[in-house]
């Protein structure tokens, strides 16, 4: 097996620290999913409910977020590569990036006596002394491989189909909102209309509190050419009830920088909430619907 990726691209560099800075928060083990021409970086799926959050980095893509990518994975059949880390160690061998600059950061598994995700970086020095040593930061991410047999575990959907999507208003304006609503209630229910609105509301037995954010740009997310079964229903409204806590702790922990937000409904079963940042990467969180009371 093998695995190299290097990032000399400062927004890249410092968007790569915000995800496992972002990820180390919510969970404890981070999933690093190597294909030859994506890396997923994944949090452990909460048992049994449909909870997921993982992020998807283009490798190949010319001038994209690597700018070198080798892979080799456990055979030609199977050429992928699982391994889990801690987050906090992962970001704790990232942590010079947050406040220095870097020329560049180097991710490497390696084998001494236990395999390690080998973290290499430069910092930027400035000076026009071509005798001055460069120096690197080097630090040895204990990483456990995941064998074949064990893939499935870390399975994520792919491919859910949605009824309808909408563009996000900014995730500031949604942290502020969600913040305040969370001690209202336990589930707020998000409501997406071909008018291009969206709607949160939560509801007690006393009090209903709802906030409306209108032209917005909203689509059908699936397509025609399915069969009978599978077809889109033409639902010009869907709506879907979740966990407002959760929903807003994304929110609270996510920090990325210029993003386009997304959030696509399957009427009454899912929310998923894509950020897209500069097109070479993609968080996508999927939140099931919740009837608790």
């Amino acid at each position: 097996m093998k695995f190299r990726a290097v990032l000399n691209d400062g927004i890249n560099i410092k968007e790569l620290f915000n995800i496992v800075s972002s990820f180390s928060r919510i969970q404890k083990n981070l999933i690093l999913n190597v294909q030859p021409t994506k890396l997923i970086l994944q949090v452990e799926t909460e048992a049994c409910d449909g909870q997921y959050l993982w992020c998807e980095i283009d490798a190949i893509r010319e001038e994209g977020f690597f700018s070198e990518y080798i892979m080799d994975g456990i055979d030609s059949e199977h050429n992928q590569i699982y391994m889990v880390c801690l987050g906090t160690s992962f970001l704790r061998a990232l942590s010079y990036v947050r406040n220095n600059a870097v020329d560049y950061i180097k991710l490497k598994l390696i084998k001494t006596h236990m395999p390690c995700l080998a973290v290499e970086m430069s910092p930027t020095i400035s000076t026009n002394d071509q005798e001055v040593l460069t120096p690197k930061i080097q630090h040895s991410i204990p990483v456990t491989v995941v064998p074949r047999s064990e893939w499935n575990q870390y399975d994520i959907p792919l491919e859910v189909e949605y009824d309808l999507s909408i563009a996000m208003p900014s995730a500031k304006s949604l942290r502020t909102l969600l913040d305040k609503k969370k001690n209202i209630a336990p589930t707020v229910t998000l409501y997406v209309t071909l008018n291009d609105e969206l709607s949160l509301i939560v509801e007690t037995e006393v009090v209903t509190v709802a906030s409306h954010y209108r032209n917005l740009k909203c689509c059908p997310s699936r397509t025609a050419g399915q069969t009978r079964d599978d077809q889109l229903t033409n639902l010009s409204e869907v709506c879907c009830r979740v966990d407002t806590k959760k929903l807003a702790s994304l929110f609270e922990t996510i920090n990325f920088y210029d993003v386009v937000m997304t959030a696509s409904v399957r009427h009454e079963q899912a929310l998923n909430i894509r950020f897209d940042m500069r097109q070479n990467a993609f968080v996508n969180y999927i939140l099931p619907a919740t009837n608790f009371e």
